[in-house]
Order: C-alpha cells, then structure tokens, then sequence
C-alpha cells in the first residue's frame, strides 16, 4: 500500500506526501501507527453505523450466529464477550450476506462486505486514512502467527504458521505479555512501514498447541500447496472451528489423569481390622520398594514386638509414563491399632486395593465407608494450608541442597528424559520425538513441546535447573541444537535454506526501496513456491540472479514496467540494484513462468486489481465477458458469489489449452482501455 505522491503524508502534516516526507528514510513509524490507530476507532464506528442502517440487527444477529459456527444454543450466544475483539473486525471487512445460505432475509446487499458497502455509497466522506486501512483490511483472511520475538510495550516479530510469511508488528499493549513461542490467532495486515493487527483472539495459545495446528497444516497442503490467502478464506469457517476448540480446550480445568490414565478422584477407604500384626503380614507384600525388614523398622510395635501402627506404600515394578523411574506408587495403606485406611488417586484404582484387601483378610476385616474427595477440593485445601504458613516449601528447599538428594533427582529427571525421545507421544500422532524429528513438521512439533516443558521448567525453582539440564540433553540427542539438522540429513537443506533466506533478503531489500508491501510479499510468497520444486533448484546459482528475476516475474505479470504505472520499473535499475545482467535474469524469469505456469492474471501472484481486471466469466449462453465489462459491483458480486444462480461462471484460465492461453498472452494491452477504466485498479477513487 504505497502513498502516492499527491496524496496526504502519512505523517498527518496535512501536506502533500510529495512535499513533505516522499524521499526521507526516516518518517516515524511511531507516528504513523498513532494515526492508524486513530483512523480505526474512527472507521470502526461509521462503519458500526452503516451495518446497523443498512443490514439492521438481524444482519447483526445472522453475522454473529455465522461467526459462532450456529450454535444450538443460546449459552454459546452469550458468550460473545470472549470474543468481540475477533468478532467485530470480522463482522465488519469479512462476513457477507448470502441469500442462499442465511436463515433470515436482509434487506442490504448480498456478497458485499460492511465495508465495501461503506466505501461504495460513502466514497466521497472517507478520508484518505480510512480509505487506505479498508483496501488493506477487506477480505484480508484470519490464521494463526507464531511469535518468534518479542519486544513487551513495543510490539513482536510474528510468523504465519500456515503461510510462513514473518511480519514486524507493532502491537504496544498486547505484546506486554507475550512470549517466544506464543501463538496468536489474527489479521496482519500492513501499510507503508507499519504492520499491525486488525482483529485477534482474547487468549495468547501455549507453544503445547502448535503441533495441532501443524497437522491443520498438512492437511491443508494436501490439496492446496502452497497455501494463499484465498485458500484461507475458503476454509474461514475450518479456522474458526479450530480456534473455538483451542480456547475451549485452555479455559477449561484440565482433566488431570494418574499414570494409569484414570481420571483422577482420591478415595479414602476405611476399614476395621481384628489384628494390626495379622493384616501386616498379609499386606506387606503389596509393596515392592521396602522389604519387610524395612517397613518393621518403621513401624511402632506394641510390647510383644507385635506391630500396631505402619505404613505400606502399595506399588508396582516399572512406571509406564517414565523409564528414570523404577516402580510407580499406587496407594498407602495405614495400618493403626484397629483400623486401616487406603488413600488411592482413582476409583479403579479404589475398586481394586478394596477387592485386594477383603481377598488377603477375609473376615478379619469389615469394610467402613470410602470418602471421595475432587482434584480441586483437593487443590483449595492445599491452598487453605499454604495460606496458613506451612513450611512444606521450606523443607524442600532445604531437601534439595543436600547433594546426594539432588544427584538422584538430576539422575531421575535424566533417566525420564532420555526415554521420552522413544515414547509414542499423542500430540506428534502417537509417533515417538525420535521418529517425528526426521520431516521438517515433525520437528518443528518436538521443538513446540520441548520449548512448552522449558517454561514450566524455569517455573520450578528447586528442580528447574536440572530439568533444563536434561531437556538440552534431548536437544542434543535429536540434534535440535544443530539448525536444518533434519532437512540437512535429507538431501541438502541446509544449504537449500541459506540460498532461499539469502535471495529473501535481497527481495526485501529492493521492496523496501523499490516497491510497495504488495508486490514485495508477492515475491516473497513465489520464492517460497520455487524453493518447494525439484524442477527449479533454486540452490544452484548466483542468489542475486534469483531475486532479480523473481521480482521480474511479478513485475511482468503487475506490469510495472509500463511506464504509466505510478510504481514504474525498470530492468536496468533491477539489475542495477542487485548486480546482475540483464539477458541473465530475463532467461531466469522465462524458466520460472514456465516451470511455474504463470500467466497474466494469475490471481495468487497479482495485486487484487490486476487479477481484477483479467477475471473471465462465461454466461449461460457459452460467451466470455472480460470483467471489466461489467458494472464494478456485478463483477464483485459474480466473483464473490457462492450460489450457481449467478448465472455465469468464472473461467479457470489455468484449465484453458496451453494454445489459447498463448493467444490471450500475445494480445496487445489496451492501455487506453486500462488508463480509462481505472476503477478496475482501485478499490477507491481519489478525489
């Protein structure tokens, strides 16, 4: 979205952009992300008001009953609070009416969004500012962006998880508390040097998250490689779906589970017994960790050297969750005088110990009452004794400066570790972190999961260290510390990455002093593609021979180097700027076209009003109209339109015969077609 040079500087001066900052390297973005700010409190507002003039509140009720994904109840309409500051940018730059699908009729216009029908009836009242965040925002898809950095009260450096793209966004109050690793579920979208958020979820999402959206991921490419923004939209519904689950699933308690994987509930089992030494020797065996001789030492004897109180730890051999532990702790059994109590974490757990028991002592023991008491019930009563000064968090403190304590400690945790590497772990598709790290998804899932257990780690201030210890031990062990170390393994793809990272660099570069945001990330995303393909090597030769013609492929297909265009090129200045002749990189740029199969008006590599203007429909009759025949919003409406009663249908131009699309390609551009008819390349006019 580049500022032309007669309309109003984005500094707010008030001037020309042409006589005040045009040229200057160093306009303040601070300032410009204040009028943006500014700019959208004010539009969301008039826009709030055209909805409610044009679509009424029942457009208002059938957009949030959309959003929600129609809900069956009115619970889940009430919730809407947790989820206004996604829902009302939504509401208003993405949600249609459609006649066909929607449960109430409307009176305003069908496949328009609010703000488009704003713009349209209200062009002349918009000012510059307002005009410029809707062209950047309408119809601008939702995904889900990792935060890779994070600088709190300034704002974080995201990555597109499902597209890849990374952006600097300034975000002052929302990256107070984000992390490295965070996930955001929102819009990005830029103008001029500024990126920001226009719409995003109410809940940062935990690292522990990322390997769902992974296989979200995978999916998707299955039939969409790579992934556009108009593949985003078309699965809208799909991420909103799985954005509801993610909050859900962190708003709720977690359903905590013991080892054996039954919910967790403790059970008190009482019972009355007629001899305290008697139920000690048929019990003592329920205990593999102490022998006999053991628990006697512990136990207090009457005078006969009979026992009348003891404690025995009901465990088992192996632990099924850890292989640093030997053994897993099942229950106790407190034996004291006349009554034994059982504590257990599980009724399954309380069922089996309370057959046990009355199999071993028969009538020597009768069977009381069970108390059952809830994890939280549990948790508060915990709380309730910490908020009474117990020293309980002292004494660990204490335990854990002992040496020998801390070498079984650092000794389990490691155990525990190195056989994680080799568990089947759900969240990586019940595959183990040593097979999941050989394909770049997988590995990137490990590191989500090894990154999650990091945080909780550095929370834990007597093991926390030692538990970092042994996590950068797996890091090692699967070679996470090494980058690309996967892809490398495969073939090749850690030079593959640094070629691909080099040439995105120079693309950068020549966006930041050549083009706007548009055609620099269109660029960016065709790199992406190239690097995918085996027929286009893209680590083989010069990188600056790559950029340059990438950028001469979207410059041909977004005729920049027509000399009218107000963004002219030309391929001296590109191959100036990055060093490289010119037959080189035109021969390049033809091998990509080719190999790519790009065509004029490829709509995943042109600006919107590019692809606008080639969009082909055929009627009923069998013609084909060029959209730029049509009136601007039945064009808008046939191309947005979801129902068949449109009465054409859109040309795929990629399915048409290699002969005609080479037929269409040397066709002489109009231009005074195109230079009177510029409607077709704006969304907006300029007064």
């Amino acid at each position: 979205m580049k500022t032309g040079r007669n309309q109003p500087c984005p500094c707010g001066s008030g001037r020309k952009y042409k006589k005040c900052c045009l040229g200057k390297e160093d306009v303040s973005v601070d300032l410009l992300w204040r009028r943006l700010g500014e700019t959208h409190d004010r539009l969301v507002d008039r826009l709030m008001k055209h909805a409610m003039n044009v679509f009424g509140e029942e457009g208002m009720g059938e957009a949030l009953f959309e959003f929600l994904l129609w809900p069956e109840d009115d619970a889940t309409l009430e919730n809407l609070g947790n989820h206004e500051q996604l829902f009302y940018p939504w509401f208003l730059f993405n949600w249609v009416y459609d006649p066909e699908g929607a449960e109430t009729e409307l009176r305003g216009p069908a496949y328009t969004t609010v703000a488009e029908s704003c713009a349209n009836e209200r062009r002349n009242s918009l000012d510059p500012f307002e005009r410029r965040l809707i062209e950047a925002t309408v119809r601008q898809p939702f995904s889900f962006y990792e935060v890779l950095k994070c600088q709190p009260g300034r704002g974080y450096q995201l990555k597109d998880i499902l597209r890849g793209g990374v952006a600097d966004v300034l975000e002052k109050m929302g990256s107070q508390n984000a992390r490295r690793g965070d996930i955001i579920f929102g819009r990005v979208i830029q103008i001029d040097a500024v990126a920001m958020l226009m719409g995003c979820g109410s809940v940062l999402i935990p690292p522990k998250m990322k390997p769902e959206l992974i296989m979200f991921r995978k999916w998707l490419l299955e039939s969409n490689d790579p992934i556009t923004a108009n593949t985003l939209n078309e699965f809208d519904v799909e991420f909103r779906d799985l954005y509801f689950d993610i909050y859900d699933a962190l708003m709720r308690p977690p359903a905590l589970r013991n080892t054996d994987g039954d919910p967790m509930s403790f059970h008190t089992i009482h019972f009355e017994i007629e001899s305290p030494e008697l139920a000690f020797d048929r019990l003592k065996s329920l205990s593999v960790v102490e022998s006999e001789e053991e628990l006697r030492s512990d136990a207090k004897l009457d005078d006969a050297g009979g026992v009348r109180r003891v404690t025995i730890p009901w465990s088992r051999q192996g632990h099924k969750k850890s292989k640093g532990l030997d053994n897993t702790l099942l229950g106790r059994l407190e034996i004291d005088d006349k009554r034994l109590k059982v504590k257990v974490n599980s009724a399954r757990r309380a069922e089996i110990i309370r057959k046990e028991i009355e199999k071993r002592l028969g009538k020597q023991a009768r069977y009381k009452t069970t108390e059952i008491q809830s994890p939280e019930a549990m948790l508060e009563a915990m709380e309730d004794r910490a908020g009474e000064g117990s020293e309980g968090g002292g004494e660990q403190d204490e335990l854990m400066q002992i040496p020998e304590v801390r070498q079984q400690m650092e000794k389990v945790l490691s155990d525990h570790w190195k056989g994680w590497v080799d568990q089947e772990i759900p969240a990586l598709g019940d595959k183990t972190p040593r097979q999941a790290v050989k394909t770049p998804d997988g590995r990137e899932s490990v590191e989500a999961l090894l990154l999650e257990v990091e945080r909780h780690a550095g929370r834990n201030e007597q093991m926390g260290d030692i538990e970092l210890k042994a996590i950068a031990d797996v890091r090692r062990r699967l070679r996470l510390d090494k980058p690309d170390a996967a892809r490398t393994k495969s073939g090749g793809g850690g030079k593959n990455t640094e070629q691909v990272s080099a040439i995105k660099s120079m693309i950068e570069d020549f966006g930041r002093a050549k083009l706007n945001p548009t055609y620099t990330a269109l660029a960016l995303k065709l790199c992406d593609r190239i690097a995918r393909m085996h027929k286009l090597s893209i680590q083989r030769g010069r990188a600056e021979i790559w950029a340059a013609a990438i950028i001469q492929v979207i410059a041909r297909l977004n005729f920049l180097f027509d000399p009218e265009n107000e963004m002219n090129l030309t391929a001296d200045e590109l191959c100036a700027f990055l060093g490289t002749k010119k037959s080189t990189v035109s021969s390049k740029a033809g091998l990509i076209q080719k190999a790519c199969d790009l065509y004029l008006g490829d709509a995943e590599f042109s600006s919107p009003e590019i692809a606008q203007m080639f969009r082909i429909y055929k009627t009923e009759e069998g013609l084909l109209i060029p959209g730029f025949m049509l009136d601007e919003n039945e064009d808008e409406q046939r191309h947005r339109s979801k129902s068949p009663a449109a009465n054409s249908e859109v040309v795929d131009r990629k399915k048409m015969p290699r002969r005609a699309k080479d037929r269409e390609k040397s066709q002489p551009h109009d231009k005074a077609k195109s230079k009177s008819d510029d409607r077709q390349l704006k969304l907006f006019n300029d007064d």
